[in-house]
């Protein structure tokens, strides 16, 4: 039996090397839609995913007017004069006016009183930020300081878009006056007077009725049509707390099928692993600069590093990476190498010397407390059917099969359309199909090239002209790389298969039985019983069971000897069975014969 199963393997495998070699691409078809992750292929995958979030304050303002008292210019004039007694500052005009501005900038809270009137308005802002959808049915991720923002911070927002045109008119009325006294001011003087205005506009109104909404964009491509983005609601589900807080906000579009991203492991990260912020810095999206409409669903990728991991004053650790990230990418995904999200871009820090971002000092939520908030809400992170039919796509895209990637490129954009990532790759694939022939018609060509050269290869008098050569070349082409098998000859092979398969079945029979009757053979055979023997008296070998006649010496049949004489096993008279020790027969009474 050992052999047996010995050669049971070694048939699999001659079977198995038949079925590799004549049909590779059966047994191979599964690595057609792996997909080869780059940097180009990380942002196509993720860029239908990934929105622009806007949330929308809308309140009623309540201004209450305000002015300086006189005092205020006598003692801005009695510090000058202070200051240029001590040598401070020069006594020529242009250092007085100067410290005159700052001096402005630094004390105008405080000589400000209100004057009893009151102005009323209801006014929106808007503040923008990143998320990332999680399931097929719209969970989306980002900061919880992009749709959260307190009190002092959204009166100071309502006061730099809804009350600016007042800030603006204090600050240019300030302006002509310094000019009739024959100084003008300095950009950076006028922007010290213009965020003086903002801040005593800012202490000085009141919020009320305040609703908050928000909203995703994206992008809405329609054909003959520019490229633009479609916002759509959504509904806040948990928030935490701004940073030092955990920095997260689960939100709910309703929606079906949208794309998604995938979530990785930051527990698996490193310092000096590779990572990817994608979001829309409002530098690069909302600047008047460039088209609006076109930049809000187009997000910006950057790259870095890990950097290090911080703990935060909560407990809880907090990635820091140098990967570019400004105003707007707050709650984008940071991605690692493989396209995985293992963190939510958050904040970046303050030169404080430039009031400028310090450079390689950004930090980003870990996606593990993400998945603490969607685990709250009983959310589990999955991958819709449009991303995965995508990155299938994608896959079959980088493979050159143009075809198969069309069919797919044109059912996700019929399906779900509006993602100008699709539309650019189902019309790149489109131009590519188009000059690559289909398969049916490189199969049609090489059997009319096969029927060409089959006749060619008769010479005039009819005979055949194929030489050994290219009979050899006909061989090796059954197994040589590169050659494509026509449907004629792909017949033949799957008969030799067929016929491989069979003769391995008839060969494992034939081992199957070998074994059983070797087996048998080695195995000892309980005497029969004989009934009605053809003589009186008559012994049975103990070896063989052969019958044998009352004193025999050996058997005829084994060669058996008997050391003593043997007592019949059947009586002479009734012909019934006989026990070894008896003396008459228990049936018929006859004494048995010693």
């Amino acid at each position: 039996m050992k052999k047996i199963i010995k050669q049971f393997p070694c048939l699999i495998f001659v079977v198995t090397f038949f079925i590799a070699t004549l049909f590779p691409s059966t047994i191979s078809a599964d690595k057609t839609d792996q997909l080869v992750m780059n940097t180009r292929y990380l942002a196509m995958i993720n860029k239908p995913a990934v929105v622009l979030l806007e949330t929308v304050y809308t309140a009623d303002l309540v201004l209450y007017e305000f002015s300086f008292t006189s005092e205020f210019e006598e003692d801005i004039t009695n510090a000058i004069y202070a200051m240029i007694q001590d040598g401070t500052i020069a006594s020529d005009e242009t250092s007085m006016y100067s410290a005159m501005v700052q001096l402005m900038i630094e004390n105008m809270a405080y000589y400000a009183f209100n004057t009893g009137n009151i102005y009323t308005e209801t006014s929106s802002i808007s503040g923008y930020g990143t998320g990332f959808f999680v399931t097929p049915d719209g969970y989306l991720v980002t900061n919880a300081h992009v749709v959260s923002t307190n009190e002092e911070e959204l009166a100071y927002n309502f006061v730099m878009t809804a009350l600016k045109d007042y800030a603006i008119e204090g600050a240019n009325s300030f302006d002509a006056e310094m000019r009739t006294l024959g100084y003008i001011m300095t950009d950076e003087e006028y922007q010290g007077i213009l965020y003086a205005f903002y801040d005593l506009l800012s202490w000085n109104i009141e919020i009320n009725n305040l609703n908050t909404s928000f909203y995703c964009y994206m992008g809405n491509v329609t054909p003959g049509s520019d490229v633009s983005a479609k916002g759509y609601g959504l509904d806040l589900r948990k928030m935490g707390e701004p940073i030092p807080g955990k920095d997260v906000a689960i939100l709910k579009l309703d929606k079906t099928n949208v794309p998604t991203v995938t979530l990785g492991d930051d527990s698996k990260l490193r310092t000096g692993d590779n990572v990817y912020a994608m979001g829309y810095p409002a530098v690069a999206t909302l600047d008047g600069v460039f088209n609006v409409s076109q930049a809000i669903q187009e997000p910006t990728l950057t790259s870095g590093i890990i950097s290090a991991r911080k703990e935060m004053s909560g407990g809880w650790n907090i990635l820091q990476t140098d990967a570019d990230i400004h105003g707007g990418n707050s709650g984008g995904p940071l991605f690692n190498e493989d396209g995985e999200v293992i963190g939510i871009n958050t904040f970046g820090m303050l030169n404080w010397e430039t009031g400028t971002d310090a450079s390689g000092m950004n930090f980003a939520v870990p996606i593990s407390i993400v998945r603490q908030f969607l685990n709250e809400i009983n959310v589990t992170p999955t991958e819709s059917q449009f991303t995965t039919q995508f990155k299938k796509a994608i896959a079959l895209f980088q493979k050159e099969n143009y075809h198969e990637a069309l069919e797919i490129l044109r059912g996700i954009n019929e399906t779900n359309p509006g993602h100008p990532v699709v539309t650019e790759l189902l019309a790149e694939t489109r131009t590519l199909a188009d000059q690559q022939p289909k398969i049916t018609e490189i199969e049609e060509k090489e059997g009319k090239s096969e029927t060409s050269e089959n006749t060619e290869q008769v010479d005039a008098n009819g005979k055949n002209t194929i030489t050994k050569a290219d009979q050899d070349k006909d061989t090796k082409s059954l197994f040589g790389k590169g050659v494509r098998i026509g449907l004629p000859n792909l017949w033949i092979l799957i008969i030799v298969a067929v016929v491989v398969i069979l003769l391995g079945a008839i060969i494992l029979v034939i081992i199957l039985k070998k074994g059983k009757s070797k087996k048998a053979s080695n195995s000892y055979v309980a005497p029969t019983p004989i009934q009605g023997a053809l003589t009186d008296n008559i012994i049975v070998c103990k070896n063989c069971g052969k019958a044998l006649p009352e004193g025999a010496k050996f058997c005829s049949t084994c060669g058996y000897s008997f050391t003593q004489p043997q007592i019949p096993e059947i009586c002479q008279n009734c012909k019934q069975p006989l026990a070894p020790d008896d003396q008459f027969c228990s049936s018929c009474g006859t004494r048995v014969k010693e």
